[in-house]
């Protein structure tokens, strides 16, 4: 197992979602959380309400906890044979919606996952792989 994720590459990943949200005029909230879901960093923009903040958090938990993309996460969670228990019975962190990334270094080791909260999910998905994508380098 490498090193955890540092908080620099955190920090600036948590930045980088932030900006490309301002880029198209989107207020949000990025969390940066480790292998294990404990938050690094949580940066949120001027007039983020609890709901972006505490919805940014659950994506990057549940994208780090379960190794995918939480767009991923939310289609298996909605599929027939996670009826019998659904994730939010499993673990009250855990949200199935589109907007969390991991954080994976090269070899395909999972350090940490970014979520992005505050749009729409969509919109939440893709700033967070943008920001996700601009510290890949720096993940060695």
């Amino acid at each position: 197992m490498r090193e955890p994720l540092s908080y620099e590459i955190a920090h600036g990943a948590a930045l980088a979602a932030l900006e490309a949200g301002r880029a198209d005029g989107h207020k949000v909230c990025a969390v940066v959380v480790n292998r294990s879901g404990v938050t690094k960093v949580l940066l949120s923009d001027d007039g983020v309400g609890l709901l972006g903040v505490e919805t940014a958090r659950r994506k990057a938990y549940t994208s780090a906890v379960s190794g995918v993309p939480t767009a991923k996460f939310a289609a298996f969670a909605a599929s027939p044979q996670m009826q019998v228990a659904p994730p939010h019975l499993v673990d009250a962190n855990l949200l199935p919606v589109a907007g969390g990334v991991p954080i994976v270094t090269a070899d395909g080791e999972v350090i940490g996952a970014i979520g992005v909260g505050g749009a729409d999910d969509v919109t939440d998905d893709r700033i967070a792989q943008q920001a996700r994508d601009s510290v890949a380098k720096i993940v060695a």
